[in-house]
Formats: structure tokens, sequence, C-alpha cells
């Protein structure tokens, strides 16, 4: 690890590996796994030709237009993201809904979790290139750069709000991989969790769309757009009645930190030594710019760049749906692989659940007991996957065989659950 590329913070210390393309070699030794669902699925998910009229009805579907009708031009894309235990279903389905789409694919690694106890590192062997990391690297696209990056936390202590400073400072390290692979001030950068992505027709509308957040020369004030996102709770086939998540979000280079011009938009204080975590009252927290503004830093009309932390926790953009309602974003969460991985997370996470690891899971949020009762048949509050009315869905679900495997996995763990705490009860 000494040997590769570092950058050095006061909250801890970020390592950069080799990227797909210096690992992987060329196109031809890519392997998604699940080509059929590439192939059968859209037959133009592998197209990268701009069709005019196919795209003036795209933008049409988001109430946009066409960017430069005459001679277009797809905007390169960006993604940021945190790797810890995350299933690799999960990112098989977010590598099929974006295959070939992006430009970089940054995940960052953590050898803490978020309540700051040891984990080990799920990507990195110091002697050999582990076999998850090689299956990551090809899952987006031999057109993709994907990156697994190391960080070494130096905190002593939770900060922020319910101690989530500490996975604020750990999305730094995307913005730093976005630079090293050459982000422009117009690409757009995207941070998501790992079980959170747009869909592949608005992020191809984002590309080619006359985009308001997107147009050059942006004050960085309110550039945000935010998805309108589906929620499936543990499985495809629980679908979350009437409700909308608010991630992943994107915002156009020029606002990034360091991809734009700090010189233009100064920076603000922040919680954590001035120029980390979230930002101060006063300097942009919860909107209020008030001391930003006394200082003089808006004199130009610009405000601060924006760390990849304040995709998600800083107000200042607009949600887009389909002209239909359709969402523009999926979230899958809780899809793990066991009953054991769920109360992980429930256990580790910023605002963790300290006895998680002695209760049923269907105890531990209340996600995860619309999760349980959908398991039972229960839908008062959910969908079956072919009842979403959506005029989109998540490709790789679209294949019935990949949709009722991961319904019928669901349904064993909470099987296996419930057996245990009853025979559990029973012997005590």
């Amino acid at each position: 690890m000494g040997q590769l590329k570092q950058h050095q913070l006061p909250h801890g210390t970020f390592f950069f590996a080799p990227h797909s393309y210096e690992v992987l070699g060329n196109e031809s030794t890519f392997s998604h796994g699940h080509e059929h669902l590439l192939k059968s699925t859209f037959s133009s998910l592998l197209d990268d030709v701009v069709d005019i009229q196919k795209e003036k009805e795209r933008c049409a579907r988001y109430n946009f237009n066409i960017t430069n009708e005459t001679h277009p031009k797809r905007r390169r894309l960006f993604l940021g993201s945190l790797l810890a235990d995350d299933s690799m279903e999960v990112l098989r389905v977010l590598g099929t809904e974006v295959y070939n789409i992006f430009h970089t694919v940054s995940f960052i690694e953590s050898n803490t979790t978020q309540s700051l106890t040891p984990r080990k590192w799920k990507y990195y062997d110091p002697i050999d290139i582990p076999n998850s990391l090689i299956t990551l690297h090809q899952l987006f696209g031999p057109k993709t750069r994907v990156s697994v990056d190391y960080y070494v936390s130096a905190l002593k202590e939770k900060f922020g709000i319910y101690g989530l400073g500490v996975e604020d400072v750990q999305r730094e390290g995307s913005s730093h991989r976005w630079a090293l692979n050459g982000m422009r001030e117009d690409d757009i950068g995207i941070i998501s969790d790992a079980d959170e992505v747009f869909t592949r027709d608005f992020l191809r509308a984002m590309q080619i769309c006359d985009v308001p957040q997107f147009r050059p020369n942006q004050d960085c004030l309110n550039p945000k757009v935010i998805a309108s996102t589906m929620v499936f709770e543990s499985s495809p086939n629980c679908l979350t009645k009437d409700r909308r998540w608010f991630h992943p979000d994107a915002i156009l280079g020029e606002c990034v930190e360091n991809v734009g011009d700090a010189l233009l938009h100064l920076p603000g204080k922040r919680e954590y030594k001035e120029r980390h975590g979230m930002r101060l009252e006063g300097y942009g927290g919860k909107g209020n710019y008030s001391k930003y503004a006394a200082e003089g830093m808006t004199s130009n009309n610009s405000y601060p760049l924006w760390l990849p932390s304040d995709f998600r926790n800083q107000v200042g953009g607009v949600m887009f749906s389909g002209s239909d309602g359709s969402p523009t974003g999926y979230h899958f969460h809780n899809f793990f692989m066991s009953a054991d991985e769920v109360r992980n997370k429930y256990f580790t996470y910023g605002h963790a659940i300290h006895d998680a690891t002695k209760k049923p899971i269907w105890d531990l949020h209340e996600d995860i007991k619309l999760a349980f009762d959908c398991a039972h048949g229960d839908r008062e509050k959910l969908l079956p996957f072919n009842a979403s009315l959506s005029s989109v869905l998540p490709t790789y679900y679209l294949d019935d065989e990949a949709m009722v495997k991961r319904h019928q996995l669901w349904l064993s763990i909470v099987k296996e659950e419930e057996e245990y705490w009853s025979a559990k009860n029973q012997s005590s």
C-alpha cells in the first residue's frame, strides 16, 4: 500500500490504486457475468450512437430540450460512492443499469466502520488482487474506469450529525479520484451510496439534454440535480408505495471541489478543521450564507465549491421526475445475503443500534419490518415489482429469473430468522 499514490488530510489518508483499465488491460478481458441481461433486455444498452430524434424524445420525457441538435455531444459522467459490506448482487444491479455510461466510477473503502470500529478491507490484499476486486472492475463495462481507493482514518472519535462526519470525510476521496482521472468543469459528478443509482434513461438525459443546472457559468448556489427515487426493501418484489427517496445527486464539474475554480468560488468554514465535514451555518449550512456574504466572499456572485458530502447533505437543488411521474432513480435498500449481514449493518453504521446483534432483524428498523411484512404477503404499504405503473424499472430485475431468485432468497432469510428466534425463545 505504501507504493500507492497518497493524499494525506487532517482526518486520514487516501491511497489511490490502479483503475480497471490499468489492471485488466483491453476490452476483450471484461466479463459482466450477466451479458444476457444486457443483450436481451435492451438491445441498445451497448449502443453509443446518438439518434437525434430518440434523444429529443428522451429529453421531452423530463420536460427538457436537447442541448445541441446540430452537433450533439454527451457530457461525461463521474460516479463516487463508498464501499463496505455491500452485496455483490447490488453492485451487479448497479453495473447493469449504468453499463458503459460512466467515464469514471470511484469507490472508497475504509479500514474502519462508520462507528470507527476496525474493519478488514474486502477489496485489498497486499499479496494478490482479490477476486472481489477483479469482479467489481468488470461490472460497469470496458468503457468505464473503475477504481477502489483506500482510506485510513486518523479520527479518534465520531463527529457531525449522528456521527456521520466519519462518512462525510471518507467521501472526499471521490473528488480527488475524479481530478486524477481528468474531470473537467463541463463534466458531471454524481455521488451515491452503493445501493442507489439514477435510472439509465435519466443518466442519458443528463448527458445530452439542456438541464438548467448543467449550463456553464453557474454561481454554485443551487447546483444539484436530485433523483426522485423508487425504493425497494430487501427484494425487487417489495416496492414501497407512495414514497420517493432523494438520492443520488448530480452537480456540474465547475461546482465540484478539486475540479472547479477555487479562486472564483471561495471556500467557507466547515465543522472539522474548518475545511472538512458539513458547512457551518452562516457559511452555507442549512442554506444560510450570512457570514460568508458579510466577509465579502459573494462579491462576484459566486458561492463555495461542493465537497462530495455536500452533494448529499447540503440544501440547494431540484428534484426531477419523469413527466409521467416515473422515478429517475432506484434505491435497493438492505439487499443483503443473510440476516447476520443485516444485523452487522445496523450495528456498525453511523447512527448504530448497539444491541443490533441481539435482536431479530424485524426489530431493527421500520424499513426491515416492511420487508418482513412483504415476505408474509402483507402489502398494505408495498407493491409487487410488476405493479408499479412506472414507465421505467431496474434493468437487472426485468429478467424474471433474477427477480424471482432475489425474492426467494429474501423469503428464505426471513424463514430462517423466524425459526432461529422461535427456537431461542423456547429454549430460554
